[in-house]
Parts: C-alpha cells; structure tokens; sequence
C-alpha cells in the first residue's frame, strides 16, 4: 500500500514539472497561417479572416455577434455599422444577417437594417403616447422621422393597434391612425355643421373654414350619409371639387324645374347652371326619362310647345297661308336654335316641300306664294304692252330672229380653225412669246366680227338709200 502512494507522488511530481516547463517544440504563427489557409481551401475548415488578417473567425460567431449587437442597440442596426464593428467583409456580414432574419422569429431586413420585434413594440409605444396627445398620427410623418418604408411601417402598426396603438386606421386611406375620443369629437362637429347646411357646399371650403382633417372628414361624412343621419349626396367622390348636396335643396331645385317646364313648356341650359345643377343636359335627361323632349344647344323644349309649333304649321299649310311663329317660340332661342325647331317641326309635319321658311320664323306655303305671283301676271302684261308701244325698238322682228341665227351659226368656229388655234397655241408656249400667243383665236374671232358687221352696215345703208335713189334718178339714166 506504501508503495502505491510513493508511485502516485512520484507521477504527480512529474506532471507538476511537465506543467511547469517550457515547451520545447513549437509551432510559428506564419506555419499556423499556412495550415489554416490549407484547411480552408481543402473545405475541411470553415473560417473568414478579418479585415486586418490577424484573426480567424467562424461564421457561427459571426452570427453571435450580429445577435448581440442587434441587442445592445435596441432591436435595430444597419449592416455597415456591423461590418465596421465586427472587422469582416461586408459580404460575409450581409449574408450572416439575411440568414439570421430568415431563421429567427421576428427578426427583419428592411432596407439594409436588421430589425427585430423588440424595436418595433418600443416604436409602437412611442407612437401611441404621440398619438393620445394629438389623437391623430399620420404614417406619412412617420416615414420621415424613423426613416422606414411607408407600406413596412403601416403593416407593422396595424398588427398592433387595439393592443400596444389604442387608435384605429382609416379604412379607405390606410395612411393615418385616429384615436376614438377624436374621430367622435369630429364626428359630432361634421354632423352638426352638415346639418345645417341648406344649399350646395363644396367640401374642400368646409376643410379649409374649420380646420377639419381631410381623410378624416370623408370617411366620416361618407358614414353619415349612408347610415341616413345626413339627408343629403356627395357629390364627385372623394376629390378636390367634391360637392355636398343637401335634400332639401335637392326637393327645391326638382320642384322648381318641373314647375317651370309644366308652365313655360322648355328649359334653359344656362338658367339650370345658375340654379347650381353643373351637366344641365345630363340632369334633364335623367329627371324626365319617360318625357319626350327636343334637346337643341341652348335650351329643351317640352312636347307640349312642340306640337303647338306643328300644328301652327300644318294650319298655314293647309289653308295656303303663312304663320309667325315668334311669339310661339321661347325667347332664349337663338337663331340656330330656332331654324332647328321649326325644320324638326316641319320633318315631322312632312311639310318641308309645301311651305319655306322666311326671315327665320315664318313659315309661308307654297300655295300661298303662288297664288301671290298670279296677281303680278295680269299688271306684268299691261307692263309689257306698255313698253313696247313707247319703245318700238324692243320689238323684235322674225328677219331679227333669222339674222340672229345665221350670225349665231358663223360666229361658231369649225373644228379645222380649233385645231389652228390650239397648234397656235402651243407654238407660242414653247417660244415664249407673249405676242405671238395673244393672237391665234381671238385675233381670228375680232376679224370675224369685222366682216359681219361690215355687211351689215352695207345692208342697212342699201335699205335706207334704196328708195332715195330711185326717186332721184334722171329719167335719161333709165
């Protein structure tokens, strides 16, 4: 048993030595290098050096750094702050992060930040302290004070309102967030003031006059509208020229319309625009579908005036007179306008062959013009008659007419004499001169003329000079 304990000392006093010496065979760091780059290239080792080359580091640890860091500054941290504090590539970094936002649960990348849920729970309780002191946040200042994409931000904080955000979104604008005690503080004020208005308002004045938020304001109108509290339309949706329109000016604005075209038979476009209704035409029409009315550019006319003006028509035309229809006609109707009704009328009267229109709103038949023209016939004839007996020279002879004729027939020119003129023509064209080519048919027709009118005058001087000379002839001379 003795022996045992001395051989146990005697190994415990070797060890202790071996501990204690310096050791002999060691390995240089240049070796250790060249081992490690030998591993890392066989893919037996798996390690990246850092930027200076001093030190060797694992992708694991990079990942427990990224992780650490990522706590110390508070669930956010952008990947060029990690690089820098890591001392590795930025590849490398990149890759470490994009795994870690994959495997971890409500870790992110987001625009080259890694962000965790922790971040976003303390942003949302930032956010709902600004929101109860101002009962209204919109995402779009946000953006700019956290620097975070809109879509990102607005995803994040609609999966936390009701729990860390007492807020509600804007169902049709998902861009701002309200508190209740404030969307029912401007609904009270909507309700009230809508209420009272008696006449079209636009929306954007209201906006502007009290103060109201815009996304808000919609939103709540819309409901009110709907639920029937308001008794009245918007009008243009939700956009710049929205316009709220009231019941009871609606009732008015029908009533008054439909009593004016039961008692005048037509309506004015521009009478409708001042009245407030902005598509007069577009309104008529959908006012009075089952109406047959006559829609010209200034106005709508009623069947009633229309078949007034037809059978004012159908009378002239029949009792072969004429009718004025200007007092008939509404005096907004311009004169286009009027030439428009009365040939409407006439289409459907099927009097357009039997009566003219003169002057613009007279109607005249046929008959009626005719049977003006026969009264003429009668002081024509004595007219003629007249003339003639003062003036002998109208009348005209059958040796006139014959003359006439003959001259007509010479003055034609032969086909022989077209050919001359038009090779003259061309003659003088392709010679350039102007005072050749100003004779050819012209020069011809003026000789022509010439001649006749030579032997005419030697005919009428053998006529007037006939009897003369016989009765002074010298009866020797016979």
């Amino acid at each position: 048993m003795a022996a045992d304990w001395e051989e146990i000392r005697r190994l415990a006093a070797d060890f202790q030595r071996a501990q204690f010496a310096d050791t002999v065979q060691r390995l240089s760091e240049r070796n250790c290098i060249e081992i490690i780059t030998k591993l890392v290239e066989d893919k037996k080792l798996d390690v990246v050096h850092t930027l200076d080359g001093k030190e060797f580091i694992t992708p694991a640890q990079i990942s427990r750094e990224i992780r650490d860091e990522l706590y110390v500054h508070g669930g956010r941290v952008n990947i060029v702050d990690l690089q820098q504090i890591i001392n590795v590539d930025w590849v490398h970094v990149e890759n470490r992060a994009s795994d870690i936002a994959k495997s971890d649960r409500g870790a992110q990348l987001v625009l080259g930040q890694l962000i965790d849920d922790s971040y976003l729970d303390h942003l949302a309780e930032e956010v709902n302290d600004k929101l109860q002191e101002a009962g209204l946040i919109i995402i779009a200042e946000l953006c700019k004070s956290y620097d975070l994409p809109g879509d990102f931000l607005t995803e994040e904080l609609s999966k936390r309102l009701g729990k860390l955000i007492q807020g509600e979104m804007d169902q049709y604008i998902r861009g701002v967030i309200f508190t209740p005690a404030f969307v029912a503080r401007h609904k009270a004020r909507i309700r009230g003031l809508f209420s009272a208005i008696t006449r079209p308002t636009p929306v954007s004045t209201m906006i502007g006059a009290f103060g109201f938020q815009e996304h808000l304001l919609y939103s709540v109108l819309e409901e009110l509208v709907n639920s029937g509290r308001l008794k009245g339309s918007v009008v243009g949706g939700r956009q710049d020229k929205a316009v709220y329109v009231p019941d009871i000016y609606a009732r008015t604005q029908n009533s008054w319309v439909d009593s004016f075209l039961q008692q005048n038979g037509y309506l004015e476009f521009d009478a409708l625009l001042r009245l407030g209704i902005p598509d007069p035409s577009s309104y008529i029409r959908k006012r009075f579908k089952s109406s047959k009315l006559l829609f010209l550019r200034a106005a709508c006319v009623g069947q009633a005036l229309v078949d007034q003006v037809e059978a004012s028509v159908e009378e002239a035309v029949s009792s072969a007179s004429w009718t004025d229809l200007q007092p008939i006609l509404p005096s907004c109707l311009s004169m286009e306008d009027t030439g428009m009704f009365i040939s409407q009328a006439m289409r459907n009267t099927n009097t357009q062959s039997s009566a003219r229109v003169l002057g613009g709103t007279v109607v005249v038949s046929e008959k009626f013009i005719s049977s003006c023209l026969l009264l003429f016939d009668e002081a024509l004839q004595q007219k003629a008659q007249t003339e003639v007996k003062n003036n002998p020279v109208f009348l005209i002879t059958e040796e006139d007419l014959k003359q006439a004729s003959i001259l007509t027939e010479s003055s034609a020119p032969s086909k022989k004499e077209k050919r001359e003129a038009e090779r003259r023509k061309k003659a003088a064209e392709g010679s350039g001169s102007m005072k050749a080519g100003g004779g050819g048919s012209n020069a011809r027709e003026i000789r022509i003329r010439k001649t006749k009118k030579k032997a005419r005058r030697e005919e009428d001087s053998d006529e007037d000079t006939g009897p003369s000379q016989h009765s002074n002839t010298h009866p020797y001379e016979r």
